[in-house]
């Protein structure tokens, strides 16, 4: 009998430990932008993988897509030169993303609390972004 318990209270934790398991899963795919931050999208209108940026970066090479609530479609890709729309949650700073590193090139500006699609100069040719 106490075997059959100790069986018993096993597959109970297992049972949870999958639960448990599977509801983190579903947590991480259906995060989205929130205030303060800057969310570059893989997609245009703000759909696909997503980097929630909230400071300056001079240069995107080592910043990674993750799967957002709008969808995983290019999740694990670098930032740099694969964005195609910006979805600026910070309502005081508007940020200007960049052709170049080192926040130098041609340049799209997103005001505080604004959106837009990356014209055709910059939409995955992207290497920084700074907030002004």
């Amino acid at each position: 009998m106490r075997v059959r318990r100790m069986a018993l209270a096993g597959a109970v934790a297992l049972a949870g430990l999958g639960t448990a398991l599977s509801t983190a899963g579903t947590a991480n795919a259906a995060e989205s932008c929130t205030s303060g931050y800057a969310c570059l999208y893989y997609n245009s209108n703000y759909s696909g993988a997503f980097y929630r940026q909230y400071f300056n970066i001079s240069n995107y090479a080592n910043y990674y897509f993750s799967a957002s609530a709008s969808g995983s479609a290019g999740a694990g890709l670098p930032v740099k030169n694969n964005t195609a729309s910006v979805d600026n949650w910070d309502f005081y700073n508007g940020i200007r993303i960049y052709y170049n590193s080192g926040y130098t090139g041609a340049s799209q500006s997103i005001g505080a609390g604004g959106q837009a699609n990356l014209n055709t100069t910059l939409k995955n040719e992207n290497a920084s972004g700074k907030f002004y």
